[in-house]
């Protein structure tokens, strides 16, 4: 069951760096009012798993990752946000920016302003942060202290 979490969250995680950094079009399948929804109830489910297999016995950098379980629904609750900001701001939805990548051409990164540019790199890191912040509260300070 562990490894079925971390699986799970290894996903996540690689999704999300997939959208943002090296194929930044596939963000339109979130466009998708069905197929948001679906990726919002399976990140929901890996939080769920990341607590049903968390016990004091596993390795400490196993407790660590199981936090990374949080990734996907926190990017996802962020990119609702930021999508309806630039929706009522522009009238249209988020573009990501295509920065490093010569291969792909696509108009909607063309038309990406700069504020995207930081929802993108916003994304991309603060919900990683988030959940190392997270981690530390619990593990280092909660746990640590009162357990």
């Amino acid at each position: 069951m562990e490894t079925i979490s971390l699986t799970a969250s290894l996903m996540g995680f690689a999704f999300i760096w997939y959208v943002t950094l090296i194929y930044p079009p596939a963000h339109r399948i979130l466009r998708d009012i069905k197929t948001y929804r679906i990726l919002f109830f399976f990140s929901m489910l890996l939080p769920i798993l990341a607590i049903i297999t968390f016990n004091n016995q596993m390795l400490h950098n196993r407790k660590e990752t199981s936090f990374l379980s949080l990734y996907l629904l926190i990017f996802l609750l962020i990119y609702k946000y930021l999508d309806n900001y630039i929706l009522k701001r522009n009238g249209r939805n988020l573009y990501f920016k295509i920065k490093y990548n010569s291969v792909w051409n696509d108009e909607e990164s063309d038309e990406a302003t700069s504020i995207e540019g930081w929802f993108q790199f916003i994304l991309t890191i603060f919900p990683l942060l988030l959940c190392y912040f997270l981690k530390y509260i619990v593990l280092d300070v909660i746990l640590e202290n009162y357990f």
